[in-house]
């Protein structure tokens, strides 16, 4: 079964991606890759949530969730909330729902994974921490990728956001490669 934003409210608002549950759906569709277990992910299971930054962080926010999930018998999954301008509707984001699911199954696909295979949860939404706030479970665990820097980057403030509502959250900071400077 597919979905892209549970929305409580709007059921239009819903376009294809995954789930796990038996949520009702919109518009189904199928996936061009399937990364993710059909079953198994009852609502007593540990799961380690992966939040999609970049393709960078997200890979080592990955890495650092699948020693997590092997440490805890956890499963992964990967939440991608996508916000759309006020402009457009909810449903026609600037670039092609198809085209991030193509990249998101090719960013868990070429990982070299053990055991786990992580599912995927794309959302389109107004407000990215608004919707990963209303789809994680009380009290989650949770890993954001992002850049380390000194003063706050989004991915910081979504980190702090979620700690602030009770979410355990680990940042999982990288440093810019300097590049060498060709002038």
């Amino acid at each position: 079964m597919h979905h892209l934003f549970p929305s409580l409210h709007n059921p239009q608002w819903m376009v294809p991606m995954k789930t796990q549950s038996n949520s009702a759906i919109a518009k189904p569709s199928q996936p061009s890759i399937s990364c993710g277990r059909a079953e198994g992910q009852g609502p007593g299971e540990l799961e380690v949530n992966v939040v999609f930054t970049d393709q960078q962080a997200t890979i080592l926010a990955l890495k650092t969730a699948e020693s997590l999930a092997r440490d805890l018998g956890a499963c992964i999954r990967m939440r991608a909330a996508i916000a759309v301008p006020y402009p457009l509707p909810v449903d026609k984001p600037p670039v092609p729902v198809s085209f991030t699911r193509r990249l998101l199954s090719a960013l868990i696909c070429n990982l070299e994974q053990g055991a786990f295979e992580p599912t995927i949860d794309l959302y389109l939404c107004r407000d990215r921490r608004g919707a990963l706030l209303k789809v994680l479970k009380p009290n989650s665990l949770v890993i954001i990728g992002g850049r380390k820097r000194w003063w706050a980057t989004p991915e910081r403030r979504m980190a702090d956001a979620l700690r602030s509502k009770g979410h355990q959250v680990v940042f999982v900071g990288i440093r810019k490669e300097r590049q060498p400077d060709l002038r």
